[in-house]
């Protein structure tokens, strides 16, 4: 039995080590040949006309290049908007909106790129297809005003793939290409600076626009989603809330005991005080998650086929919102709600994830809860006196957000012609 369990930890051990020198493999020759299309991409003439538009790595269909790209097919047709995206909903949802879209490494795809002037993102470059960006000018809209520190002000992790990424964009220019941005779209001047720092560009080039995903607080909510009919039938009988954790090291602890060890209790006593809670873990963490999420009677959990890959249509749709570290809550001030703060694990955190920017209880306009039970006397009390933090949010809402009027994808769209056309 001995000789056997050695053996098989032998063969075990050979085939992880043939499996990671064959991935390896694999992306160094992915490295070479996007290398040499990046080159080719440089002689390819642009259509100053043709804006491709990206978000989340390819995977997803929305953020602020979703309402962004959605605006400009709207409002300016002069220019051809076109969606990249790896992803088979993405894919499907674009398309049965009326909207062009292609994947982003087939041949027409690739090509597309190739002759794009402007390449849209909300997180980083192979939102669209790193490979043909040599002479694009990127247009960074990010994913909301940081409060966890990021790009090159996040220490925990950039120290770890900083002498690695000096080495490799040395030699690999696709890759040094995708670290130079060229403008950034940003809420107030508050975070103007701060997103200068974090991606090393001229606070010249980080423009106030607001950010085009909070458009969708300032207008008709036409957007149609699997679960929004049961979401207004259910607004008629009980206050709806939202919980929205951020991620961990993108999955690798395991956020969801925090919520699940407890959940019989907390069910329960949302039951007693006419609460509905919708739960939307980031997507890093949903796959692992998916067994594990049982139906209850008030609590709802939230995948991204329920809200096709978009939390924006339901937000204003709920009474208020809980989070703990997301800068989702920057956004949802524009909605005047009440804003629960659930930092459990605060102290581990910071010191093991991300880094904040801010003092976190100078900037959290809202009850802070340490644990659930906490959080449920929280949730009654927002419910009874909605107001009770209106002017600590009001402050807040004035320091993270210079506009409030539902025309940031305008604002945006002005930025860039200014741009390109200097």
């Amino acid at each position: 039995m001995k000789s056997l369990s050695t053996e098989n930890l032998y063969l075990i051990s050979k085939r992880h080590i043939c499996s990671g020198v064959f991935r390896r493999t694999i992306t160094l020759i992915k490295w070479l040949l996007g290398s040499i299309i990046y080159l080719i991409s440089y002689l390819v003439p642009k259509d100053k006309n043709l804006w491709v538009f990206g978000a989340w790595f390819g995977d997803k269909y929305s953020d602020n290049s979703k309402y962004f790209f959605e605006y400009m097919n709207r409002a300016h047709p002069e220019i051809k908007a076109v969606w990249l995206t790896n992803n088979d909903k993405a894919l499907r949802l674009v398309k049965n909106k009326g909207f062009e879209v292609l994947r982003t490494y087939s041949l027409k795809g690739t090509w597309c790129s190739m002759r794009a002037t402007v390449g849209i993102l909300s997180t980083w470059v192979n939102d669209i297809n790193r490979y043909t960006i040599s002479k694009t000018r990127l247009i960074q809209l990010w994913h909301g005003s940081p409060l966890k520190k990021i790009g090159y002000d996040d220490k925990i992790s950039i120290e770890k793939e900083l002498l690695i990424k000096r080495v490799v964009t040395r030699l690999l220019p696709f890759l040094k290409k995708g670290l130079e941005i060229n403008m950034i779209m940003a809420a107030s001047s508050k975070v103007q600076g701060i997103l200068s720092g974090a991606f090393r560009v001229s606070e010249s080039n980080v423009k106030i626009t607001g950010y085009p995903r909070n458009d969708v607080f300032f207008m008709e909510n036409t957007e149609n989603f699997p679960i929004k009919q049961k979401l207004l039938k259910l607004k008629n009988c009980f206050k709806i809330g939202i919980y929205l954790p951020t991620h961990r090291q993108k999955g690798n602890i395991d956020i969801a005991s925090m919520f699940l060890d407890t959940i019989d209790d907390v069910n329960s006593r949302l039951k007693k005080i006419n609460v509905i809670l919708l739960v939307k873990y980031h997507y890093y963490h949903l796959r692992s998650l998916k067994d594990r999420l049982a139906s209850y009677s008030n609590i709802i959990f939230l995948s991204d086929d329920d809200i096709n890959q978009d939390i924006y249509p339901v937000l204003p749709l709920v009474d208020f919102l809980i989070t703990d570290y997301s800068s989702v809550y920057f956004d949802y001030l524009l909605t005047d709600k009440p804003i629960i703060f659930a930092p459990f694990d605060m102290r581990q955190y910071v010191k093991d994830d991300r880094e904040l920017y801010f003092d976190y209880d100078e900037v959290t306009p809202g009850a802070k809860a340490t644990n659930w039970d906490e959080l449920i006397y929280f949730i009654d009390r927002a419910i009874k006196y909605p107001d009770e933090y209106k002017p600590q949010r009001d402050k807040i809402r004035r320091i993270f957000n210079q506009y409030d009027d539902g025309n940031s994808s305008q604002r945006v769209f002005d930025e860039v012609i200014k741009y390109t056309h200097s």
